[in-house]
């Protein structure tokens, strides 16, 4: 039994980027299928609707066959199909028997969702495993990351090779360690083309810049220049402290693969100065000052040229080099609705707490600056809010892309559903059902720059989520709380559409993960009542 059990985990955690195939001993059936199974030699999903990703409305039924981690054949069952193929004497090809099959009648496919901005900040009380299967049970089954706890780039190679040597159930990893490091080695162009070829070496996809030593201007024309020799990625956070003249045009037109959050778009646009107007006692260091000010900064923008030249040279430089939006909309929320944010109906079930010590007001701690919060600043950000959603509809309208990040682990949004809540806004700021699924999928892929991924296509990675729902019609189905359905009679009842994340060919039991997780936090109460 103990035999079993070790073969079929072989592919649980498998990283498309370190391997391309899985061992053949991989595909052995699972030995706790109500958990977590395969992946398998065959697996058939029957009779399913799918939404493919790529921004093609939703079709079906069709019946999906997986083998091992790849999806071997998509065949159509509707009616039409069927009288087709019968017209010209082709008869579907039934899969031999094979060893699971999936009843997907009345439900929905869609493509493992991709989050582009995470952050893995593990620790002793935050265990890997609740972010992970927080992830996995919102249907995330690719993430980019720019930490694992607070390893070097070193130990994050080494942690990622942990994962898949103790075959632990986690999300495939990309990883771009951070450039913000105080050695004077960063600082240097010389030397940072050395910091990245180590890093390449290493196996890291990719860089994340935060402010400066990576803004200086010189520093980080060395740091793309290398990246893009080596074909990583480059992930940008134009920090206030070097957002000029290192604003969001110039840093799209010098190499980044992406910038995250809203920052230096809007000082790409000013007129009449070059750089923000700002309160004389303004100090960066203090947080509640910088988030206050870098919305603000938005309401300094000139409209006329932000949706005229800064899209327009956005668009050029995506045209040359390929660069992608990564919005975050959802991480900077509490900053327009702080008591919304931190009563958020999950929190109470899924919330570690000392996760949730980590968002309360406290000085010393990163992005907890709410103690002197007022209606006057949030309803500056609510302002700044509108204007940002209509930038990026705007640039997704022209052509742009625009992928899915979340930044959860800050500011009340936890891991899984900080990214469905970016799902919802970018419908907020005018994108389609569609256009959002694709947003967070065939773009994501883009991102981490896998060919195989973000699609429901023959030969393609199998990762997609089986769901009793349509996603189309409501994303709030994907919530790992479940939604909440009140019929004509006032009764209410909650439904948890999201059945299967299948990761690789690996079917996990969303539901079951996630009660996993609540068990975590539950355990993590009792605890510290007890202390107490």
């Amino acid at each position: 039994m103990l035999k079993n059990f070790k073969i079929f985990l072989l592919a649980v955690v498998a990283n498309c980027a370190l391997f391309s195939t899985l061992p053949a001993a991989a595909q052995e059936k699972s030995a706790t299928p109500e958990k977590q199974a395969g992946p398998y030699r065959s697996l058939v999903i029957k009779n399913v609707t799918v939404i493919d990703g790529s921004g093609a409305p939703a079709f079906g039924p069709v019946d999906i066959v997986i083998k091992g981690n790849r999806i071997d054949s998509i065949q159509r069952a509707d009616a039409i199909s069927r009288a087709e193929a019968k017209a010209d004497h082709v008869e579907a090809k039934p899969e031999n028997s094979p060893e699971r099959v999936l009843d997907g009648r009345g439900m929905y496919v869609m493509p493992g969702i991709i989050d582009v901005h995470t952050h893995i900040n593990f620790e002793k009380d935050v265990p890997a495993e609740y972010i992970y299967k927080l992830l996995l049970g919102h249907g995330i089954t690719t993430v980019r990351t720019f930490n694992l706890g607070h390893l070097d780039p070193q130990g994050m190679a080494e942690e990622r090779k942990r994962l898949l040597a103790e075959h632990v159930i986690a999300p495939r990893l990309y990883l771009y360690p951070y450039w913000r490091d105080t050695d004077p080695a960063f600082s240097n162009p010389q030397s940072a083309r050395e910091i990245v070829d180590r890093w390449h070496a290493l196996g890291m996809d990719g860089v994340k810049i935060f402010g400066k030593p990576g803004l200086w201007p010189d520093v980080f024309a060395a740091i793309s220049a290398e990246a893009r020799k080596n074909g990583m990625g480059l992930a940008v956070h134009i920090a206030q402290d070097g957002v000029y003249p290192m604003n969001a045009v110039r840093i799209a037109a010098e190499g980044a693969s992406t910038i995250e959050h809203h920052y230096g778009y809007p000082e790409s646009s000013y007129l009449g100065r070059s750089i923000q107007e700002l309160p004389p006692g303004y100090n960066y260091s203090n947080e509640a000052d910088r988030f206050l000010e870098t919305g603000r900064s938005w309401l300094q923008a000139d409209l006329n040229r932000l949706h005229g030249e800064v899209i327009d040279s956005l668009l050029e430089s995506s045209r040359k080099s390929g660069f992608i939006m990564v919005p975050t909309f959802n991480i900077y929320e509490a900053n327009r609705d702080a008591t919304r944010l931190s009563n958020l109906p999950w929190h109470s079930t899924f919330t570690l707490p000392s996760v949730m010590d980590s968002f309360l007001p406290n000085p010393s701690h990163h992005a907890s600056y709410f103690y002197e919060w007022t209606s006057t600043k949030e309803a500056d950000w609510a302002r700044a809010y509108r204007r940002w959603l209509d930038f990026v509809n705007d640039y997704k309208n022209s052509g742009g892309t625009v992928a899915v990040g979340s930044d959860s682990g800050y500011l009340f949004e936890i891991w899984g559903f900080g990214t469905i809540r970016e799902l919802e806004m970018l419908e907020e700021a005018g994108f389609s059902p569609l256009e959002t699924i694709h947003a967070a999928t065939e773009n994501g892929a883009r991102v981490v720059k896998n060919p195989e991924l973000g699609l429901i296509r023959e030969g393609y990675l199998a990762d997609m989520l089986l769901l009793s729902e349509n996603p189309l019609a409501d994303l709030k189905i994907l919530y790992g709380s479940g939604v909440t359905r009140v019929g004509a009679d006032r009764k209410a009842s909650q439904q948890f559409p999201l059945k299967y994340t299948i990761r690789d060919g690996v079917v996990f039991d969303s539901q079951a993960l996630l009660r996993d997780v609540r068990d975590i936090v539950t355990k993590a109460k009792q605890t510290q009542a007890i202390k107490k």
